[in-house]
């Protein structure tokens, strides 16, 4: 079983599960499998996951960060792509920043499940107005003390990222040692 069941929630996106799936970010299921003939290119997937409605999909970019950090080369087009929507800007920035600072956090564990740790690179602190972050824990917090005003919603944050984290990686590790 992965993080969370999407199953009997009808607006939850099949096509995004599916791509998720596809570059092995097992975060939600429950969902038809489709089989798309094309796959979505990287921004256009940062994007849609940013902009969706359903909070668990937006919640994804940070194990899709964490097991592709590649994508932070694509973060840009994602951001422009949803240049009309700010708060889907917001999201995807503050879910980048998050993911950074996890990826910090958890290298071991992310070591021992990936071979994909290539470090993301720092594209939002300043301009989230972040001050430096002795570490990754600081960072965090400070980034969901940033992202609830910038939002306007009184949510744990900080819950909400390592939870996105924990899951995945809990999941991760699971599966990793079924198949030793």
């Amino acid at each position: 079983m992965t993080a969370f069941s999407c199953s009997g929630v009808p607006d939850i996106n099949p096509r995004l599960v599916a791509e998720l799936d596809a570059l092995d970010v097992p975060f939600l299921q429950g969902a038809e499998a489709t089989t798309a003939v094309e796959r979505m290119p990287p921004g256009a997937l940062l994007a849609a996951l940013a902009a969706n409605p359903e909070a668990r999909l937006r919640l994804a970019l940070v194990p899709l960060l964490l097991r592709r950090p590649d994508f932070a080369t694509h973060v840009r087009a994602a951001l422009d792509g949803a240049a009309a929507d700010t708060t889907a800007q917001l999201v995807l920035k503050c879910y980048y920043t998050a993911a950074r600072y996890l990826q910090q956090k958890y290298r071991l564990r992310l070591e021992k499940i990936t071979d994909r740790v290539a470090a993301l690179p720092d594209l939002f602190s300043a301009e989230l107005g972040l001050p430096a972050a002795p570490d990754p824990d600081a960072g965090l917090q400070s980034l969901a003390q940033r992202h609830a005003a910038l939002s306007g919603k009184a949510i744990n944050w900080l819950g909400t990222y390592e939870h996105a984290a924990q899951r995945w990686l809990a999941y991760m590790e699971r599966r990793q040692a079924w198949t030793q």
